[in-house]
């Protein structure tokens, strides 16, 4: 899925982005949406014909915005294990920078909005899910232990998001030397 934005998108994408990591996908009325992005609630309508549509389509433009930022520098002639980590702190950095996509994915994830997604969405769209493929890729070149993605994912993933949420819990940024053992626990628990 690629999204086409215009520019009032953004700023409804945006808005919704803010209000919803104040007030909740419950306390974010399209009013509200539509009076801080400045336009008319008939204008989000025309893009999106529900709030659900808004929020799931938001979640997909989160994720395709995290994808890029993650592997669009990633050196594909690095070795698996450079890459691996690589992966992880770009990750780590992204949800830094990106706090109000980092609050709305973890909301997304708790949420029913996902729970309606994940079945009918995630099996049309596991090709774009380039960090299950890459952790794949690890099990096929015997690098990683030959665990199913949903034991992977989990180890990979939550220890990033853990964190992070550690990092904004106690509102400091992490160092380059914390960040590097990290991952290092991560790759010493997954390689072979």
């Amino acid at each position: 899925m690629n999204i086409q934005l215009t520019e009032k998108k953004e700023q409804i994408f945006h808005s919704t982005l803010k209000l919803i990591n104040i007030h909740g996908f419950h306390g974010s009325p399209m009013s509200m949406i539509a009076k801080e992005a400045n336009v008319a609630v008939g204008s989000i309508y025309h893009y999106f014909p529900s709030k659900d549509d808004l929020i799931v389509e938001l979640y997909w433009y989160c994720k395709e915005n995290l994808t890029t930022k993650v592997f669009s520098q990633l050196d594909a002639n690095l070795p698996y294990e450079a890459r691996f980590k690589q992966i992880w702190k770009n990750l780590v950095l992204y949800y830094l920078e990106y706090l109000d996509h980092f609050g709305f994915l973890e909301q997304f994830y708790g949420s029913p909005f996902y729970e309606g997604i994940r079945t009918n969405l995630f099996k049309q769209k596991t090709e774009r899910n380039i960090l299950h493929h890459f952790l794949e890729e690890g099990v096929k070149l015997k690098l990683l232990k030959n665990l199913k993605n949903r034991l992977l994912l989990p180890a990979y993933l939550g220890v990033a998001i853990s964190f992070v949420r550690g990092c904004l819990y106690e509102k400091t940024k992490p160092t380059e030397e914390e960040i590097e053992t990290m991952v290092g626990i991560i790759w010493n628990g997954v390689k072979i």
